[in-house]
């Protein structure tokens, strides 16, 4: 997913909670993302365990969202809780939990999660999964590493600290220089 999906669905969460449940209309986009086809190399939820999410604190702080497709929650990765409050995180999160389940029923391909499309799913920021950062600016290089570690079933905690990330940066961006990064 992109950072765009994020604006988008934060739109219309707020459309939502401004028009009501009775009234509010989802945007089509968003229900295209789902299906696969607003990203180049989009893939159909309908055929994926989870998707990974950039999303953004404050213009300020990247962390990786889960969306889990199995178990219909959410799951912050966040290599620096310090920065921001539980209470915080869930203003963030919260248009997620609310829309999400909105956005996968009007899909018409998840019927089989049943009561999960018809009310928020929860979240969790777990910590002890996540090395935590000392270092400020570095969010963004863990955020896409995280995504690239859980996606593969890989330990967080023991692949991405403060002692790699200089040369998962510089990876990175010779992927992206050179095209070679799968998204």
């Amino acid at each position: 997913m992109n950072d765009l999906f994020c604006q988008q669905l934060m739109g219309n969460f707020l459309e939502y909670k401004r028009q009501g449940r009775k009234i509010f209309v989802l945007d089509a986009d968003l229900v295209d993302y789902v299906k696969g086809k607003k990203l180049q190399r989009g893939r159909p939820w309908s055929k994926c365990k989870a998707v990974y999410v950039p999303l953004n604190i404050n213009g300020k702080h990247w962390v990786a969202l889960v969306i889990d497709l199995v178990s219909c929650s959410l799951i912050v990765l966040d290599n620096d809780v310090r920065l921001t409050k539980p209470d915080h995180m869930g203003d963030h999160v919260r248009p997620f939990c609310v829309m999400i389940p909105l956005i996968l029923r009007k899909a018409n391909k998840f019927k089989h999660l049943g009561q999960q499309l018809t009310r928020p799913w929860s979240w969790r920021r777990p910590l002890d999964i996540c090395a935590q950062s000392r270092r400020s600016g570095d969010c963004g290089v863990y955020m896409l590493k995280h995504i690239e570690l859980h996606s593969m079933g890989l330990p967080l905690i023991e692949n991405m600290n403060d002692e790699n990330v200089e040369y998962h940066r510089r990876r990175y961006a010779i992927e992206i220089f050179d095209g070679s990064m799968e998204p």
